[in-house]
């Protein structure tokens, strides 16, 4: 600030020198300075919460001359305050006091016969992106709060600038500060906390408090600092964020996380794509569940039905390796199909494989056991081999089908587009080929222990397995009216 009025470091540092100094402290809010002019004058320099700063005036400057202040003064001044906050700025109290030449270091009741000199507003305008990502949070279910040693003033106001939900329900302040907090009983500070987004004024310590609380509620709490004073918070939290363009070494050494360009959206970005790597696990392995639980059950239906083992070692282990293990790649790498507001957030405790999933785990598996023993019986009447190749194709086809089903477990593989996912198609044709080698290559095909299949009889088996894709899409479009 004194650079944008004219003043120079260097005029400035040879008429004044710094003999002591008072960092900024949370707790008293305010930070000091011992400078020297001469050996007959020293001042104390002060800049911290225009409240604490203010409250500790005995005289004011005006035109050069220190007078004595009045409450029309302090009126005039907190009208000020509130004119700067409520536009979003960060308030500075400047301020400074006599004190005698012999002065060396700066005592604690330092604090007190100051002559107020000013305020300055600092302005740090939310970023373009801030908005839609307050948006998106908080339609995904995500509760966004502020808490902050500023003005509450200026909190509120740079609530409302970035679109943020002011408070849960009607009968509470928009904001409350660490005063108000201190004065209730754990029970109102818990409902408090409960129900109030902007917390104002705080010291690390209430900030911490405040984490407690709500993780005691079952939230999982990501909390975002830069500062040495929200090291203990970002420890705290279930998720620490710490800034790495402004963060400090010990913000960014207490967190778990450390944002590279200091970005909310970031973190919500982060989010989503946390959320479509939790559904790709889910689906990737509710498939193999799905296709390994109908090879076992096809195995175990043949051996309670008296029938020969419809496929052997060799070849259920060549299912497991290959016509598994491609689909299942892709759908590891599936987009996401759904916005961040449509999927709530998880329960920590949630399980891959819920009960929700298993009936369609079920009917699916039921499908795919009843056209491969089908498939098998049809076929054994030539011969064993040729039967077993049969339902190899079926077995495998089903498995491929099946895959496309699993691509969205909510929505139909049409309405995301079959093409959406060229990892998965790739991944898809290159099982494919492998199977048709197994089945038409006559060096591969013997060691698998399988006869001809003719091309027709091979393409109605396909036609015959893409009866799981379509039962999928039943099966989704009967719950999506159901929900």
């Amino acid at each position: 600030m004194a650079e944008k009025a004219g003043l120079s470091h260097s005029v400035l540092a040879s008429e004044e020198k710094r003999v002591d100094d008072l960092p900024f402290n949370p707790q008293q809010k305010y930070r000091a300075s011992l400078i020297s002019f001469n050996k007959d004058k020293k001042q104390i320099y002060f800049i911290g919460a225009p409240e604490i700063i203010l409250k500790s005036s005995t005289k004011v400057l005006k035109l050069k001359t220190e007078k004595q202040i009045t409450s029309l003064d302090k009126s005039e001044i907190e009208k000020q305050i509130d004119s700067l906050s409520v536009n979003a700025m960060r308030i500075i109290a400047l301020a400074y006091k006599d004190v005698d030449s012999k002065t060396n270091d700066i005592s604690d009741n330092c604090l007190e016969g100051l002559v107020y000199v000013g305020i300055v507003g600092i302005i740090d305008p939310p970023r373009e992106e801030v908005n839609e990502a307050i948006e998106k949070a908080q339609q995904a279910g995500i509760r966004v709060i502020i808490v902050t040693g500023d003005h509450r003033n200026t909190a509120f106001a740079i609530a409302k600038k970035i679109g943020l939900k002011i408070k849960e329900n009607r009968g509470y302040p928009d904001v409350l500060t660490e005063e108000e907090l201190l004065k209730m009983d754990d029970k109102k500070f818990f409902d408090a906390v409960k129900n109030v987004n902007i917390f104002a004024r705080l010291t690390p310590h209430m900030k911490l408090r405040i984490a407690d609380c709500l993780q005691k509620e079952g939230n999982v709490i990501a909390m975002t600092g830069d500062g040495v004073n929200d090291a203990p918070a970002l420890k705290k939290a279930d998720i620490g964020i710490a800034m790495g363009v402004i963060g400090t070494d010990v913000a960014r050494e207490s967190a778990k996380i450390v944002l590279a360009d200091d970005n909310f959206a970031t973190i919500i970005n982060a989010i989503e794509e946390g959320r479509i790597v939790f559904a790709n696990t889910k689906q990737t392995s509710f498939f193999l569940i799905t296709t390994n639980f109908a090879e076992q059950l096809t195995l175990i239906a043949s051996l309670v039905g008296g029938l020969p083992l419809p496929l052997s070692a060799t070849q259920i282990l060549w299912l497991n390796l290959v016509s598994d293990t491609g689909p299942g790649l892709g759908l590891a790498v599936e987009p996401g199909h759904d916005k961040i507001s449509e999927n709530r957030p998880k329960n920590p405790k949630e399980d891959i494989i819920t009960k929700e999933v298993l009936p369609f785990s079920i009917f699916i598996s039921v499908c795919m056991v009843v056209l491969s023993i089908g498939v098998f019986l049809y076929h054994v009447k030539y011969s064993l081999e040729k039967a077993r190749a049969a339902t190899f194709i079926a077995m495998s086809m089903t498995q491929f089908f099946n895959s496309l089903n699993m691509r969205s477990l909510k929505k139909s593989v049409f309405s995301i587009g079959l093409f959406s996912n060229k990892y998965f198609n790739w991944f898809l044709l290159g099982s494919f080929i492998l199977m048709v080698a197994v089945i038409y290559v006559p060096f591969i095909a013997g060691l698998f222990g399988f006869d001809y299949i003719d091309i027709w009889e091979f393409l109605i088996l396909c036609v015959l397995s893409s009866s799981v894709l379509w039962a999928g899409e039943i099966y989704k479009m009967i719950r999506k009216k159901g929900n």
